[in-house]
C-alpha cells in the first residue's frame, strides 16, 4: 500500500524551477509569465493571472490569452519530456479552442494542467485543460512545429536582431485604432516594433501567435458590438510577423453558427498578414453576454 504522504506528493507533484525549465524553451519573461509550475506524473501544473485588457470580452482571462499560456504550457510539457537539455524551438501551428462560461471575476488566477499526446523530432502535440474558481475555463488542442536551435538559427538567420529589453509589452494591445463598417473591420501597424516581441525569440524577435491572435479577438468584439464571451476558437498558423514588418489584421463577421456545439454563437472569419504574406488565420465564435444581440 502507498503510505499516504507518498500520495499526497504524487497529487501535487515536483516542483519545476525556470532555472531547469528555460535552458530547453524559446520563451522568456515578460512574454512566460507562469508560476507554481509542477510536474505530477506526466501532466505539467502551472497557474497564471490576466495581464491583457479584457475590454467587452467576459472571465478571468482573455481568450487569446488563455492560449498564451496554455501554449507555453504545452511546449514546456513537451520541452521536459526530451531526453537531453538541449534548446528547441516550438512553433505553434495549430489550435483547437474550446471555452465555458465561467463566472469568475477578471484578474482571477488561472489553473493550467497540460500534457503531451503526441511527440517526435520535428513535431509536437499537446492537451491543455484551464479552470478558473474551481469551474472549467477552457480546452486546448494545440500542435508545434519543433525545431533545433541550429535549425532556427539556419532558417531565420535574416530575421536576427537585438531585443531590447524593457516592460512588458503584454498588458496592452498594440493600437486599438481600427476601419471599418458593421461587417468589416481592419488595423494595421506600419512596422512592428522588437519592444512588442519581448521574451519571444530573443534576438529573432517575432510577434507571439497568441497576441496576433488578442488583436484579431479585439476586432471581432468590436464588430460584435455587446459583451461576450468566446465560445470556440480555431487557429492555423503558418508564418509569423517579424520585427519591422508591416502587419494588417482583418475580421469580417460570417454570421450565425447553426452548429449546436457553439449554441447558436456568431462567427467571425479573421487573418493576420506581414508585408504580402499571410501568416495567420483564425475563425471565431462569440456570444452575447447580458446583452441582447441584434441580427
Amino acid at each position: 500500500m502507498i503510505p499516504r504522504w507518498q500520495q499526497v506528493q504524487e497529487r501535487r507533484g515536483t516542483e519545476v524551477s525556470t532555472e531547469a525549465l528555460f535552458p530547453r524553451i524559446e520563451v522568456r519573461p515578460p512574454y512566460f509569465a507562469l508560476s507554481g509550475l509542477r510536474l505530477a506524473g506526466l501532466e505539467l501544473r502551472a497557474t497564471a493571472s490576466a495581464e491583457s485588457p479584457p475590454y467587452d470580452e467576459q472571465g478571468p482571462m482573455p481568450a487569446a490569452e488563455l492560449g498564451r499560456h496554455a501554449a507555453i504550457v504545452g511546449l514546456s510539457a513537451a520541452a521536459l519530456q526530451q531526453r537531453d537539455d538541449d534548446r528547441r524551438y516550438y512553433l505553434a501551428r495549430s489550435a483547437e479552442c474550446r471555452y465555458a462560461a465561467n463566472t469568475a471575476p477578471y484578474g482571477t488566477p488561472v489553473r493550467f494542467t497540460g500534457r503531451v499526446v503526441e511527440l517526435d523530432k520535428r513535431t509536437a502535440r499537446a492537451s491543455v485543460e484551464a479552470v478558473a474558481a474551481g469551474g472549467p475555463l477552457a480546452s486546448f488542442d494545440l500542435r508545434y512545429t519543433v525545431l533545433t536551435s541550429s535549425a532556427f538559427e539556419r532558417l531565420f538567420k535574416v530575421r536576427a536582431r537585438p531585443t531590447p529589453q524593457g516592460r512588458s509589452p503584454y498588458g496592452s494591445l498594440l493600437t486599438t485604432a481600427w476601419q471599418g463598417d458593421a461587417d468589416a473591420a481592419e488595423q494595421f501597424i506600419d512596422a512592428l516594433p522588437a519592444e512588442a516581441c519581448v521574451g519571444h525569440f530573443d534576438g529573432y524577435p517575432a510577434l507571439p501567435v497568441a497576441v496576433l491572435m488578442g488583436q484579431l479577438s479585439y476586432l471581432a468584439g468590436r464588430l460584435h458590438g455587446d459583451p461576450f464571451r468566446v465560445v470556440r476558437g480555431e487557429v492555423e498558423a503558418s508564418d509569423l510577423v517579424w520585427a519591422g514588418e508591416k502587419a494588417s489584421f482583418r475580421v469580417k463577421r460570417d454570421g450565425r453558427a447553426g452548429d449546436e456545439t457553439v449554441g447558436g454563437a456568431y462567427r467571425y472569419r479573421c487573418e493576420a498578414t506581414a508585408g504580402d504574406r499571410v501568416v495567420a488565420g483564425m475563425t471565431l465564435w462569440l456570444s452575447s453576454v447580458g446583452a441582447a444581440r441584434l441580427s
